[in-house]
């Protein structure tokens, strides 16, 4: 009889255990994943270009005044920046 008893409390247990998994991590319902490359979160397109070179050219002009950037990885190629840095990587980019 305390062979089943404990078979119930472990079957017991583990099901509280998955509702309070469940009720603090819940279901995921985050947005389906970027697959066709043109959501950049958080960062804003600065300038768009048709070569590779070109992009890194403008990465390095912007880091170079201290303004954080990167590009996509497929052409045309799109520079981006945290949306704080937008005006100053565009003053950078017109100099």
């Amino acid at each position: 009889m305390t062979g089943l008893y404990q078979i119930v409390v472990v079957f017991a247990v583990l099901g509280l255990l998955a509702l309070v998994l469940r009720y603090f991590a819940g279901d995921d319902r985050r947005p389906v994943p970027d697959l066709d490359g043109t959501d950049f979160g958080l960062l804003s397109e600065v300038a768009l270009v048709p070569t590779e070179e070109a992009a890194k050219v403008l990465v390095r002009k912007l880091k170079a005044n201290g303004v954080r950037a990167t590009r996509s990885r497929h052409a045309p190629y799109r520079v981006m920046v945290f949306p704080q840095d937008v005006a100053n990587a565009r003053l950078v980019l017109r100099s």
